[in-house]
């Protein structure tokens, strides 16, 4: 790439650029040293605690609640089948009856 590509995007950018005011360029870092020099209170450190186990937990519960009712299902549908091969289906076409025992 030649240097007039980077000059004329240098140009072209100008009008984007975003200057800051005075007094964001003064508040801003104040408003770092505040976050950085503030101690957390007992709240907010039993909240960095209890947010992680507290998802953790309802993770495992979604999990147990979607796997019984996977397990459930699968039962039904076994037992469907089981049910199904343990009845006979008659069939009748043309005046012949068929039967689908086994």
């Amino acid at each position: 790439m030649s240097d007039d590509f980077f000059e004329r995007l240098r140009e072209d950018a100008a009008p984007l650029r975003f200057e800051g005011h005075d007094a964001l360029w003064t508040r801003l870092p104040a408003k770092i040293r505040a976050r950085i020099d503030a101690q957390p209170d007992v709240t907010h450190l039993l909240a960095r605690w209890f947010r992680p186990v507290t998802a953790s937990f309802v993770t495992m519960a979604l999990v147990a609640a979607l796997s019984i009712v996977w397990i459930e299902r699968s039962r039904d549908a076994a037992l469907s089948v089981d049910a199904i091969g343990s009845n006979s289906v008659e069939i009748t076409v043309g005046g012949d009856t068929f039967n689908l025992a086994e």
